[in-house]
């Protein structure tokens, strides 16, 4: 390690963090200034991981190609997954090939079929690396990757949020001033500082006066210490660079500008023309290429080639026949050295040569927007064809290529052969909404309403409501209701504005806007009938099977037109048609979704989707679900659908008993629809929901119905608001209470009959006990008739609870085997422990009276004799007495005695 100069401590670090991946997968962070020596001990990192036998795969990503998609993550993988493609098949499902063949050579492409969902691709790319990382573990190591193009950054912020379930060692390394927040991680991070004089006269061999020099004039610098070496430049000057992109260069001491600027001066006349080639070219460039972007001959660029790896200004890439810049700093700086004008014709020759070898348009985008000249309809082509073949994928690219290519053709581009301006605009604001610049969005779509669309082009409708989501994803609800209400009268824009309505938790405004929707759509049209169906989300309504039905009449075009609306039609259905039928109508929309390249609407599908799944039980699908969606909002960045995706985790993390996971969540949720102006009562429902079911009732009760609006609970769903009076009505021990919850749900639970039995059910279970057991079985009966499975065993699960307070304990384990027949079909926590704690409860007779086994079993639950006597509304005098009784009949002689025998 003696050639790590003052890094030792680096080095230690960097070694524990490989040595430590048998705990899991682990993520280091190595960040600096340019040239500090990130990539130095990159490559020591390198070469001691592959003599410990780790699978170690490496990737740099560069300045000049820093749009183009996944460019650090091909270069570390395609080769391994090329080489070992068969075997790659073997474990990958089908859809994961496909995703991964559309980035990575060696795999069928199956873009065309899973062109959309990007979160899944990231999610496949995740598998790959768990696979890769048998049997030994994977070091892969990604230098320079604050150069990364978005939906490179997305993957590492994926890979960091959920780590792979495998021994990976993610090594990252970045300069910190120009990379993206989303790159810190909670990982190992090793800062590189400058060194010191004493490293540098080891370093180097020189005198302590020397290297006091060469450190004042390097700041300690590695790369600037090697440039002042090789030269011996002492004077101060400065170096002219053009085209300075990258803004490490204005910040090179002046003597190490002079230090670069004489290497390319001693350079003869071909050489320096074929080093311009080589940063014009790419990051790794092979000799044909070379020639024609220089216009030498093959024997002349092989002289040259010859001449800058002498020189060490280009480096062979090992088994590749390519050549590559010893540092990217050295390519900027020959670069910017270069002509502007030869620039851009050297990037013409470039992307003609790339034509010229059979390259797709998304391999000649990056040359072609960078010599493309106003006007040119086949380069307007190209970027178009590109963007489109990159957009499900890297959005942010596509947005780069079509903006581009409109601004090649200032007219209509439906002359050339393309896209209308329009449609173009509307693609490009997309793309722009797809990687999270919504703002930006926004604005292209203005430009699409103010100048491109006038007021009865039939394709404007649609715009307006593109645009009006835009505003409302991000923040401005007025704004975007104020733009739909400024068009025409119109069926479509009212279900629009009801949706806003809905989200934002105005039942009855959002109620009036769905009666308006149908009286002013024709009579018996899809419009009419979806605004009926909806109606029942704001609690006027009960839902109609013939409404939901409708869904499976539409085309695809139709659905697609109004995918955020057909949702909520999914949705509206559940209590009239039961789980299964609207689960499949909202997988069709969301599949949908994906080929239209809707990716705003994937987040609240798979959030509806996540909790379809919860009431038949599957909370492990549901969950995979929610992680989806959560990732997918995070890449919009944009605050309502997270705060739904948050909200409906909360949910699950409750059901899979993650209280303080649930919590955590919920807390999330609250922030996110909060700031997004969204979702705010139903975030706050499912906190308190969490609450409750961490044993917080006070609060949890408290906050629910504050939820709620009061105690009427008008803000919430009509499911949720039912869901809120069952657990209200099981905390009340006033009869008189409990009814005014059950009253409630009957109020709103025509829709869910069985959801509203329950709540009556508990309700009369305090003062009878027998009545209320009657009424849960009923309840479960409905419940289980409608697929709500987990509401089924939790009302058979009530009804072992009366029946056991009542002494009936044989109808007491009649229905605690029906909740485990259900909990059979599902994977809840929740119920799962519900059924061992009523298990252990569940005593055979020992003489105890009914009004004893009632006692006995509150007295099992831990409940104190005042909360027993304000439960069952007797004097504390009188529950002294029959647990006195109690623990005779059960020999044992103290109250803690008896709660271990009833629990035994």
């Amino acid at each position: 390690m003696s050639m790590l100069v003052g890094r030792e401590s680096e080095w230690r670090a960097a070694q524990a963090a490989w040595e430590s991946l048998t705990d899991g997968s682990q993520v280091l962070e190595v960040v600096g200034e340019p040239g500090i020596g990130k990539t130095r001990l990159l490559a020591e990192i390198a070469r001691q991981t592959r003599d410990s036998l780790f699978r170690t795969l490496t990737g740099r990503a560069t300045e000049f190609e820093s749009e183009l998609p996944f460019a650090v993550i091909i270069e570390a993988l395609d080769h391994h997954v090329r080489k070992n493609a068969s075997l790659l098949q073997s474990r990958l499902t089908t859809e994961d090939i496909g995703r991964l063949g559309s980035i990575l050579d060696g795999l069928p492409d199956g873009s065309e079929v899973y062109a959309g969902e990007r979160y899944r691709t990231l999610r496949a790319i995740r598998q790959l690396l768990e696979i890769l990382a048998e049997p030994s573990g994977l070091v892969l190591i990604l230098d320079d990757v604050h150069w990364c193009d978005a939906a490179t950054i997305d993957l590492i912020d994926y890979l960091i949020r959920q780590p792979p379930d495998a021994p990976v060692l993610l090594v990252l390394a970045y300069r910190p001033a120009q990379a993206p927040a989303r790159l810190a991680s909670s990982g190992r991070r090793l800062t590189l500082g400058p060194l010191s004089e004493a490293d540098v006269e080891h370093l180097l061999g020189t005198g302590p006066a020397e290297a006091a020099r060469l450190t004042r004039l390097s700041g300690g610098n590695p790369l600037y210490l090697d440039a002042l070496r090789r030269y011996e430049t002492t004077s101060a000057g400065t170096v002219r660079t053009l085209d300075d992109l990258d803004p490490a260069i204005a910040a090179l001491p002046a003597e190490v500008r002079v230090a670069f600027s004489a290497e390319l001066s001693a350079l003869d006349p071909d050489s320096r023309l074929l080093a311009s080639a080589a940063a014009v070219g790419g990051d790794e460039c092979e000799p044909a290429l070379l020639a024609v972007i220089a216009e030498l001959r093959d024997a002349t660029v092989l002289r040259c080639l010859d001449d800058l790896v002498a020189r060490d200004l280009m480096q062979a890439v090992p088994g590749t026949g390519r050549f590559r810049f010893r540092h990217p700093l050295v390519r900027h700086v020959v670069y910017a050295s270069a002509a502007a004008g030869w620039r851009l014709a050297a990037h013409a020759r470039a992307a003609a040569y790339l034509e010229g070898v059979g390259a797709p348009p998304r391999a000649r985008a990056h040359h072609v927007a960078r010599s493309a000249t106003l006007g040119d309809a086949r380069a307007a082509t190209v970027l178009v064809d590109a963007a489109q073949a990159v957009g499900p994928q890297a959005p942010a690219t596509a947005a780069y290529w079509a903006q581009a290519a409109l601004c090649l053709l200032p007219g209509d581009t439906a002359e050339a052969g393309l896209p209308s301006r329009a449609d173009l605009s509307i693609f490009l604001a997309e793309r722009q909404a797809a990687s999270g610049f919504l703002t930006e969005a926004r604005k292209t779509m203005g430009t699409v309403l103010d100048v491109l669309l006038a007021p009865g082009d039939p394709a404007r409708p649609a715009a307006v409501g593109y645009t009006g989501l835009l505003l409302r994803l991000i923040g401005q609800h007025e704004e975007a209701e104020a733009l739909l209400a400024a068009e025409p009268p119109d069926p479509d824009v009212l279900l629009q504005l009801a949706t806003y309505a809905l989200i934002r938790g105005h039942l009855y405004e959002a109620d009036e806007r769905l009666h308006r929707a149908s009286e002013l759509a024709a009579p018996g049209s899809a419009v009419a009938a979806i605004a009926q169906g909806i109606r029942s989300m704001t609690g006027v309504e009960p839902p109609l099977k013939s409404t939901a039905a409708l869904l499976d009449t539409l085309s695809d075009d139709d659905i697609a037109a109004r995918l955020d609306v057909c949702a909520w039609m999914c949705w509206s259905s559940l209590d009239a048609e039961g789980t299964s039928d609207s689960l499949r109508r909202l997988r069709r929309c969301r599949q949908i979704a994906v080929r239209f390249g809707h990716s705003f609407v994937l987040p609240y599908l798979l959030a509806m989707q996540a909790l379809m799944q919860a009431r038949l039980g599957r909370i492990t699908d549901a969950m995979r679900d929610a992680d989806e969606a959560v990732g997918i909002a995070r890449m919009l960045a944009a605050d309502e659908p997270l705060s739904l995706a948050l909200l409906t985790k909360c949910w699950l993390l409750k059901c899979a008993t993650d209280h303080a996971g649930a919590i955590d969540a919920g807390e999330q949720a609250v922030a996110a629809a909060t700031a997004g102006r969204g979702w705010l009562s139903t975030a706050q429902a499912m906190l308190a929901f969490a609450r409750l079911a961490s044993g917080d009732h006070e609060r949890g009760a408290a906050d629910l119905i504050a939820a709620g609006g009061g105690p009427s609970l008008t803000r919430l769903y009509p499911h949720n608001r039912t869901v809120a009076c069952i657990s209200l009505s099981a905390l009340a021990t006033d009869p008189a209470s409990a009814r005014h919850w059950a009253d409630l749900a009957e109020t709103v639970g025509a829709s869910n009959g069985g959801a509203a039995l329950l709540a009556r059910a508990l309700a009369e279970g305090i003062a009878d006990p027998v009545r209320g057991g009657a009424l849960a079985e009923a309840a479960a009966a409905l419940l289980t008739e409608v697929e709500q499975l987990v509401m089924a065993a939790r009302a058979w699960l009530a009804a072992v609870t009366m029946h056991q307070r009542s002494g009936d304990f044989g109808a007491a384990r009649t229905a605690l085997t029906r909740a485990e027949q259900l909990n059979g079909r599902m994977d809840c926590a929740e119920i799962s422990a519900g059924i061992q704690q009523l298990t252990h409860r569940l005593l055979p007779p020992v003489g105890l009276t009914p009004r004893e086994s009632e006692i006995a079993a509150l007295i099992a639950d831990g409940r104190s004799n005042t909360e027993i006597a304000a439960k069952l509304h007797l004097s504390i005098r009188t529950v002294e007495t029959h647990a006195s009784r109690i623990y005779t009949k059960l020999g044992v002689p103290t109250r803690a005695a008896a709660v271990s025998r009833l629990a035994s």
